[in-house]
């Protein structure tokens, strides 16, 4: 395999991010891409986005094994169904519409709808909210490469088992499928597959450590911390 040719204080430093940011998305269920991605991007972007999604592919499959008593496979299908719809359908959007204005308006509805929710609205992961959150994660994530929003929302009042079993079952599929897209479309191959195992070390320290942060979130701060990742990704979205 080729070199990528880091220093091993690039590679440090670049595992210590993935540590935070895996012991947060393993703790919560999301925030792995919202915390690595613009950190990635300035230590070494060759790490983003194809290595970045693969690693941590891994850690969501690690995440939905370890609470798989809690997966629920009528709702994970349906949540499939709606990624796949809304990747074609963000897929076909990208090609006649700029991404940078379908940003400001997928944070804006990210926005509304986590402030319906702390108005008391409260969201349920029903048939046609993960067809919905599903959708629109796929549309979101093949736009603007954020796809965790949409579809925590639909888990916000879930318990904290089952949010994050059931959306580290879903960022495996999403994840390992852009890492695929990538890989057709000649953005994968050797060289970030060297980078990616480079970024595992991290992973595993962030899994190691998530059993600390699983303890301090229960449902009533599970839910603020989807929350609050979710109005962050989505003003991030609107002033970049």
């Amino acid at each position: 395999m080729p070199d990528p040719g880091i220093s091993l204080g690039v590679i440090v430093a670049a595992n210590a991010v993935m540590a935070i940011a895996s012991l947060l998305q393993a703790s919560v269920g999301i925030g792995l891409a919202l915390l690595a991605v613009p950190l990635l991007a300035l230590i070494e972007p060759g790490f983003i986005p194809g290595p970045m999604l693969l690693s941590g592919s891994l850690l969501a499959l690690s995440t939905a094994y370890r609470e798989r008593h809690a997966l629920e496979p009528a709702s994970f299908t349906m949540s499939l169904v709606g990624l796949l719809a809304g990747t074609i359908v963000g897929a076909l959007i990208l090609g006649a519409i700029s991404a940078e204005h379908l940003s400001k308006v997928f944070a804006t509805l990210i926005l509304l709808a986590v402030g319906l929710s702390l108005s008391g609205l409260r969201v349920r992961a029903t048939r046609m909210t993960l067809l919905a959150g599903g959708g629109a994660a796929g549309v979101m994530g093949t736009i603007v490469g954020i796809h965790g929003p949409p579809i925590a929302l639909v888990f916000q009042n879930s318990g904290p088992e089952r949010a994050r079993a059931m959306l580290g079952a879903f960022f495996f599929v999403a994840y390992l499928g852009s890492v695929v897209a990538l890989s057709i479309f000649g953005l994968f191959g050797e060289t970030q597959l060297v980078l990616s195992a480079e970024l595992l070390p991290g992973v595993f320290c962030g899994l190691l450590a998530a059993p600390f942060g699983m303890e301090f979130f229960n449902a009533a701060r599970l839910r603020v911390a989807i929350l609050g990742i979710s109005a962050t990704s989505a003003v991030m979205l609107l002033f970049r």
